[in-house]
């Protein structure tokens, strides 16, 4: 019986980390971040799945909601569909920032990405560049963008589409 006890209570703790993780916002969204432009979201260029090359700074004056992720990572592939909806119905920019370091092949995520018919930019971080500019540590992490440039809220965890919907209405 009390080895029944102590396990629910482990579970109970490892259940309000994960939910808290999932819900908390990062320390990033607490303050201003900077690329020497004070208050402004650190920018980054790479190239694209088809080959364009996309800079954050691209998309200043509309809200953006960067993606950080991997296709080996389950709950990162499962918000994507939701991600995709979320996407065809708002005025969002959203940057898939893929972790390639981190893939079997760049192959693979044109498969995923192909599987579900994602057509948002799906950008391709090889060295990892951009997800350490944002202090990234597990995947899936959103960050949004208000049309400022500003880094509003840090998700991390998988978000569904009512999640990046109340994200939105607050930019």
């Amino acid at each position: 019986m009390r080895a029944k006890l102590v396990l629910l209570i482990m579970t109970g703790f490892l259940a309000f980390g994960v939910f808290d993780s999932i819900t908390s916002e990062s320390s990033l969204s607490k303050e201003k971040t900077g690329d020497g432009d004070s208050g402004y979201a650190p920018d980054f260029t790479l190239e694209t799945l088809t080959g364009d090359k996309l800079s954050l700074s691209d998309f200043r004056g509309e809200p953006v909601m960067i993606n950080f992720w991997a296709t080996w990572c389950p709950p990162c592939r499962a918000e994507m569909p939701d991600m995709e909806r979320f996407y065809q119905e708002t005025d969002i920019v959203i940057l898939a920032v893929n972790q390639t370091g981190s893939e079997a092949s760049v192959a693979g995520v044109q498969s995923f990405t192909d599987e579900l018919n994602l057509t948002f930019p799906i950008l391709l971080d090889e060295k990892g560049e951009a997800a350490s500019l944002y202090s990234v540590q597990p995947l899936p992490t959103s960050v949004f963008i208000n049309r400022d440039g500003e880094v509003h809220h840090v998700q991390v965890g998988a978000m569904n589409k009512e999640m990046m919907e109340r994200v939105l209405a607050e930019l």
